[in-house]
């Protein structure tokens, strides 16, 4: 092979086939010995019906990795060569098993030995090493570096698992299932055996084993069975795991309450460990955190961490059923678990919290990543159609966008159809791997209604644009909507513009009259074709169900011009826009008027885009743009705008609003959103100043308000004892916009010092850090307080991650140039290049966070990201791919920094690379 990259093997959905075997039962034995591991696993195997006997066994693992001690069917040893051979799958291996080394029928066993050092996978995928504690992560395809089996989701099996180690170095063994044997071998050696009664693919095996510390509880299911619930983690963090077992108490309960589910087996584990690739595993009833998502205290973790590690927790654990009682055929439909259950763990959060903060916030991010993503080369449908590393695919179109297509269901059916729908899908594929039609299919037999169109959302990528044209007839008192389609052409297998077919879009509408009411929809509502509209208990809110490229909905009764609200609640991931555009002064109707809390926030959104936009354009090209120079204040909505903007900061003050609320209300959109917004050809560095400018520009006019704000929560703060509940949080998120809005000013670098320092959780801790970053009057104040916030935490794995991902954005805004300073940071102890986290908040805070560093004008800042995925790629492959995403959006930029960045793409291609970077730099060369 040459040293340049060369094309991995495209797997497609088109070519999936039945596994021709059946592992009824199989049997895992390690044993763990200091550094080493030997496997032995011993499979009950019987053919499916209809296969020839000649047929051979085929099975994954991963010969660079492991050794092969020997394979044996019925106690018989095979001959590498005549009974078996082993062949590259890319970075992988095939056990090609022939049909005459097997029994001509009935069942058989097949017992495969493999050794190999856990220690030395870098890589975080199969059996591994974290802090001296064993620990799997298996999904997807991380079983191959354990052993040779079928490592794909629709073969399961009943798994038992006996594990053998040295009592002082493992003390605590773990598995799935149930504990059914634990032993004392002498030796100081034990061993512990436990069965999982469920059928669970090979991805959802986990072990663990290791020195931990545990804590324990219980929960009584609805049915009256106690369930014996723990989490483990390292000595001296185990102190912090209390709101994680509350947050899965509170999971549980929901689950019950909201869909039925009463949790199956006695036993729950979760495990915490330093280093981990992913978010969290669900694995069978031993579900494995990063232990960022776990571990939390009033003064280590802040209020977001918080409400993020009960999301997750409670994501992990609805897995139970849309995951693992129900799994997917194959990796194509990814997004039937993942999709569902981040659905099912956003309703978590909006029934224990703010429906609508939590709405907003996820739409925020819905718009500025995944909307990012569909426009990329590496656009996909919710279900793709091909793949070269499936790792590659834990993207944010199979989750965030497959939440939002799960939601569409929810919002087409409603909340009680959506229930039969989800109860029929358990009644009828309950232990059974199974695929996104088979999910559509008991949603539509539920319901009498039709859905068929909303089907293509599953196999057509891209962000549809719609457009909703309003004209009111004050003669014939009708409102007429005429909503149209667009979808986009990409660079998937199916993405060409023409090929694609209208999907059904559920768009919510409301019409507010001149007394800021509600419009009720007493009247006919016409609809063209086979279009559908259904109303709300209050017949306040419509929704009209777009199944054409374009068809128009007559609402008749209306007696006034109204002021549309369109897609409430953001009833469909779609681009909007309105016709006619609406006027500052109808937004601001909408931002005071509107009973949807969504459009509320909408309208403050679109009036200070509308105006960042219209500065932007006027600045992109100018070179050398000073901050100074850039003017805000003449933009004709500017003083609407801030006056609006200031009465809500006095509402909020004042308490006759909910401040989570204003905080989201009254954050500016991302310079990364704005990009996306003005692409192509945007300036990223201009864009960012103009932003800048911006919200120093709103905070000189806001100071009294935002001073004020301040002030009233620091004295409500006065003596209270800091919990994590709604009036907390709430009050604690208005102050760190208030802090984070006066950081843009010249004159309060002092005031934020002392902020700091008198801080007495991390929410307040990190919302003085920084409103210190970003403004080079604070430059000493903010390196003090920095200085004191790493000397505090630089031994806690996770806190430090915090200082890192901010260090990382700033870098270069003081007198050393960006990559200098990143590569400083690099040296020091606080950083581990082999630490997922840590390389995410420091790598990915300059690429993501850092504009001015990473899209540097010479390509600096380019060349130094991809000198890091090149190091990186060669110790975790997982982790290189991730961090190539900012290198797929050169498209948006102006032409300077696309040539910049594609230079960096080609030298990464003439390179031998992982399979992982390969597939994600190749695509985003596609045009």
């Amino acid at each position: 092979m040459s040293d340049a990259a060369a094309a991995p093997k495209e797997i497609r959905l088109s070519e999936y086939a039945v596994y021709p075997f059946v592992f009824d039962e199989v049997l895992l034995e390690f044993d763990l010995d200091g550094d080493d591991a030997t496997t032995r696993a011993s499979s009950k195997i019987t053919r499916r019906e209809g296969v020839d006997a000649s047929s051979a066994l085929v099975l994954n693992g991963k010969a660079s990795f492991v050794e092969l001690l020997g394979v044996y069917v019925d106690d018989k040893a095979l001959v590498d060569g005549s009974d078996y051979d082993i062949a590259d799958d890319g970075d992988d291996s095939l056990m090609t098993i022939k049909g005459e080394a097997l029994p001509a029928s009935g069942a058989f066993t097949l017992r495969v030995e493999t050794k190999f050092q856990p220690v030395k996978n870098t890589e975080l995928s199969g059996l591994y090493k974290s802090s001296g504690t064993f620990c799997t992560q298996c999904e997807a395809e991380g079983f191959r570096s354990i052993t040779y089996y079928p490592d794909r989701p629709d073969v399961m099996s009943i798994f038992t698992t006996r594990i053998v180690a040295d009592k002082t170095a493992c003390p605590v063994l773990l598995s799935n299932g149930n504990l059914i044997k634990s032993e004392d071998l002498g030796d100081n050696k034990h061993a512990a055996t436990w069965m999982d009664p469920w059928r669970k693919p090979c991805y959802l095996f986990a072990l663990v084993a290791g020195d931990l510390a545990m804590i324990e509880d219980k929960f009584i299911t609805m049915s009256g069975r106690e369930v014996a619930l723990r989490i483990y983690a390292q000595h001296k963090n185990i102190d912090r795991c209390g709101f994680a077992m509350g947050s899965l108490q509170r999971a549980m309960k929901w689950d019950e309450d909201r869909f039925g589910l009463e949790y199956d087996l006695d036993l729950f584990n979760i495990v915490a460990v330093d280093d981990f690739n992913m978010g969290a595993m669900e694995n069978k009833s031993l579900n494995i955190f990063n232990s960022r998502l776990v571990l939390a205290s009033q003064e280590s973790a802040t209020d977001a961490t918080f409400e993020r590690i009960e999301s997750v927790i409670g994501h992990e654990y609805f897995h139970n059923y849309t995951g693992n009682r129900i799994t997917c055929r194959d990796w194509f439909q990814l997004s039937l678990k993942e999709g569902l259950t981040v659905f099912r763990d956003q309703e978590f959060t909006c029934d224990l919290h703010s429906r609508a903060v939590k709405r907003i916030g996820d739409v925020r991010y819905l718009r500025a990543a995944q909307f990012a993503e569909d426009a990329s080369p590496l656009a996909h449908p919710v279900r793709p159609e091909s793949y070269q590393k499936i790792d590659n695919f834990y993207t944010l179109t199979v989750y965030e966008k497959g939440a939002e297509l799960i939601r569409m269901y929810h919002t087409l059916l409603g909340r009680e159809g959506f229930r039969k729908g989800f109860d029929l899908y358990f009644e009828r594929h309950d232990g059974q791997a199974v695929t996104t039609d088979d999910f559509f299919r008991a949603m539509s037999d539920a319901n009498s209604t039709n859905i068929e169109k909303l089907k293509l959302w599953y196999s057509q990528a891209g962000t549809p644009a719609l457009e909703a044209a309003g004209v009111y007839d004050d003669a014939a008192k009708t409102y007429s909507l005429t909503l149209t389609q667009t979808l986009p052409k990409t660079n998937d297998v199916n993405g060409a513009a023409e090929n694609k077919k209208p999907q059904l879009i559920p768009v919510s509408v409301g019409l507010l009259g001149a007394d800021g009411k509600d419009m009720v929809f007493d009247g006919e509502i016409k609809c063209e074709g086979d279009a559908e509209v259904t109303l709300n208990e209050t017949k306040t809110t419509a929704v009209c169900r777009l199944t054409d490229a374009k068809q128009t909905f007559t609402f008749t009764g209306v007696n006034s011009k109204p002021v549309p609200s369109i897609l409430r609640g953001f009833s469909a991931p779609v681009k909007l826009t309105i016709t006619p555009e609406l006027t500052t002064d109808e937004l601001l109707f909408l931002l005071a008027n509107d009973s949807d809390e969504f459009n509320r926030w909408e309208a403050s959104q679109k009036i200070a885009t509308g105006i960042l936009h219209r500065v932007c354009r006027k600045h992109n090209a100018d070179e050398s743009l000073n901050e100074d120079d850039i003017d805000i204040t003449s933009d004709s909505s500017w003083s609407k705008y801030v006056d609006a903007c200031r009465g809500i900061i006095r509402d909020a003050t004042a308490n006759t609003l909910d401040r989570a609320w204003v905080e989201e209300a009254l954050s500016f959109p991302a310079t990364s959103q704005l990009i996306q917004d003005l692409a192509p050809g945007v300036d990223p560095v201009n864009t960012y100043k103009v932003r800048k400018a911006f919200a120093r520009a709103f905070a000189r006019e806001a100071r009294t308000d935002l001073e004020a704000a301040l002030a009233t929560c620091d004295k409500e703060a006065a003596g209270l004892a800091y919990e994590v509940d709604g009036p907390q949080v709430s009050r604690r998120a208005l102050r760190g916009y208030a802090l984070r809005m006066l950081g843009t000013l010249d004159d309060t670098g002092s005031m934020l010092s002392d902020v700091y320092s008198s801080a007495q959780n991390m929410t307040d801790t990190v919302a003085a850090l920084g409103a210190l970053c970003g403004h080079k009057t604070h430059a000493a104040h903010k390196t003090t307080a920095f200085d004191d916030f790493l000397r505090k935490w630089e031994d806690d794995n996770n806190v430090s991650c915090t200082w890192l991902r901010m260090v990382a954005s700033e870098a270069g805004e003081g007198d050393v140039a960006a990559v200098d300073e990143m590569k400083s940071i690099m040296a020091r102890d606080v950083y581990d290049a082999k630490n997922p986290n840590k390389f995410y908040s420091l790598i990915g805070g300059f690429a993501g966070g850092n504009i001015p560093g990473f899209h540097a004008a010479d390509g600096s800042g380019y060349e130094f990201v991809c000198d890091v995925l090149l190091s990186t790629d060669a110790i975790n492959p997982q982790a290189a791919s991730r961090m190539a995403s900012p290198f797929t959006k050169w498209r948006l930029y102006d032409t300077s920094r696309q040539n910049l960045m594609k230079a960096q793409l080609q030298r990464l291609l003439a390179t031998k690379l992982s399979p992982n970077l390969f597939e994600i730099v190749s695509k985003a060369m596609q045009e």
